[in-house]
């Protein structure tokens, strides 16, 4: 299985207009996820291409990519099967 590279993740996201915006970031050759300054750093660990899951929630991130491959958000999916669509800000 060969992953992108990581720093394509790397970037702002926005969970809805003035909510939330999870940070992501690459540390240490480390995909890394803040959703506020009070949380910790919350490590994303990959189970394919462009998904991945955070050690401590049951659901998964799959990041999406446009045309030109370039990431423009990800879709959070939960263990109950619902998904939140997340849009990349910067």
């Amino acid at each position: 299985m060969i992953l992108p590279v990581f720093k394509d993740y790397a970037g702002q996201y926005e969970w809805r207009p003035g909510g939330p915006v999870d940070r992501v970031s690459v540390r240490d050759g480390k995909l890394w996820s803040r959703l506020s300054e009070e949380q910790e750093d919350h490590e994303y660990l990959p189970l394919g291409n462009d998904t991945f899951f955070l050690r401590d929630d049951l659901g998964s991130v799959t990041f999406l990519r446009n045309a030109y491959d370039r990431v423009t958000g990800y879709i959070y999916q939960r263990v109950d099967g619902q998904e939140i669509r997340v849009r990349k800000i910067n």
